[in-house]
């Protein structure tokens, strides 16, 4: 990791030297900027790309999968970014509308009476026209500016379905555990009780202690107490659903109880290169654009040094008392800023402020993003191991509870050996349902790390 992030910022620092050099000339390029990048994440060798768009459909859970299509239909923050994007199409189409010819017309009449009584009457009709000549870019850096706010805007909601879909699948993932550590909680439950029943009647013929009844009675104790708290996890989890996709929890709870494993992905954990997984980021090519918009934006303050030429005419005809006349001109109109108290200059420098904090906020993204897959990637690349040792522990336990009650029905142990084995049992098994909630939530974190891009099925 530590290799990566020297790499990056050593092409940071370096990739938007030329689009700040704001101030030397009239009109400001722009290159989107490059991140020199690592060639390969640690631990992980390129993949093929696989579904993007619905990373989701890895866990093969049509529940999953319907409430993640209700989110990406009914969230609010989906809806949200929606109009966030006709808000600037509709901005885009206002900057587009300054390079258009502007034309105007206007009318009047009027009746007025003179110091003899004669009532005369007059009508008039105007109509102007204006066009902006644009010598100097500044229509052209605002539509480029546009243009780039345009573009982030579809990339944020793009930013907005990544994050509520992972949100959906990760609190699906921690109702399924919570169902599955309570039915595992029961059925610890219920044997215990069945143990503390067999202890009392072994107690009354005298073959067992009172300390064994009280063991027995303490193991029946801490399973119920643990239930409330599991209990509260699902209903919350639940809710967390129902905001996400703007649904009832009562309707959620209901199909979830209907049945269901933990969900597992069946994709290997493969996400490519790095330059390809920040590539198709969104919140890091919305970054790209908002710097886009904020270099156009020292262009257009730069522009505003310079002379602006406008071309306009008029066309007047009238009529005054039954008489006609008709009036028109055209001609160039310019205009020089010569003092405007700083004014120009002050704007100028904040809007090269704004591109550098653009500028800082790409890098940031980056940065940010190599660090999130690398962390998911580390993750999910040793769930798989957790996970099958917390298998084996869990078949370990089991035969170990099956020897330990034969052992004391047959009576050759006391009850005790029973009841430690049973509570090994029961915590190896909500270890591994754990260990599964593990690798699920990771490989989730992986897929909006790299903006879907999970590697290939596994076999």
């Amino acid at each position: 990791m530590t290799q990566i992030l020297s790499l990056s910022r050593r092409g940071l620092l370096g990739g938007l030297a030329s689009s700040l050099a704001l101030a030397a000339c009239s009109q400001v390029g722009y290159a989107p900027p490059r991140a020199e990048l690592a060639s390969a994440f640690a631990g992980n060798s390129p993949a093929r790309r696989a579904g993007a768009n619905a990373w989701w459909a890895a866990f093969r859970d049509k529940q999953l999968d319907a409430l993640v299509a209700a989110g990406l239909k009914r969230n609010l923050d989906v809806l949200t970014a929606v109009a966030t994007i006709r808000e600037a199409q509709a901005n885009a189409r206002l900057v587009g509308a300054n390079d258009l010819p502007q034309v105007d017309a206007s009318g009047a009449a009027g009746r007025s009476r003179n110091e003899t009584g004669a009532v005369g009457e007059t009508s008039s009709a105007t109509l102007g026209v204006s066009w902006l000549i644009d010598l100097f870019g500044q229509n052209r850096a605002a539509r480029e500016g546009a243009s780039a706010r345009l573009d982030a805007a579809y990339l944020s909601a793009e930013v907005s379905r990544l994050t509520v879909a992972s949100a959906i699948a990760q609190a699906y993932v921690d109702a399924r555990y919570y169902q599955e550590a309570l039915a595992l909680t029961r059925q610890s439950l219920d044997s215990r009780k069945r143990s503390l029943s067999m202890t009392r009647t072994q107690d009354e013929f005298g073959s067992a202690t009172r300390l064994e009844v009280l063991q027995a009675e303490q193991l029946v104790t801490q399973a119920e107490a643990a239930l409330p708290g599991l209990e509260v996890g699902f209903d919350r989890s639940v809710n967390r659903l129902a905001t996400l996709t703007a649904g009832r929890s009562a309707d959620i709870a209901a199909r979830l109880r209907k049945g269901g494993g933990q969900p597992r992905a069946r994709y290997r954990a493969s996400v490519g290169v790095p330059a390809d997984v920040i590539r198709v980021r969104p919140d890091v090519r919305v970054a790209e654009r908002n710097l886009a918009a904020a270099v156009a934006g020292v262009g257009e303050a730069q522009a505003a040094f310079y002379p602006k030429l406008t071309l306009s005419g008029s066309i007047t005809p009238a009529n005054i008392s039954g008489g006609s006349s008709k009036t028109w001109s055209f001609g160039p109109q310019i205009s020089l800023p010569l003092f405007s108290g700083g004014a120009n200059q002050a704007n100028l420098s904040a809007a090269q402020a704004r591109a550098e904090q653009a500028r800082l906020a790409w890098q940031a993204s980056v940065l940010n993003g190599v660090e999130e897959v690398e962390n998911a990637l580390a993750g999910y690349n040793r769930d798989a191991r957790a996970v099958s040792a917390q298998s084996r522990l869990v078949e370990n336990a089991r035969e170990t509870v099956h020897l330990t009650r034969s052992s004391y029905d047959l009576g050759e142990s006391d009850f005790f050996p029973v009841l430690d084995a049973e509570r090994s049992l029961l915590s190896a098994r909500q270890e591994l349902a754990a260990a599964l909630r593990d690798q699920a939530v990771n490989f989730i974190k992986l897929s909006a790390a790299a903006a879907g891009g999970v590697g290939v099925p596994a076999s």
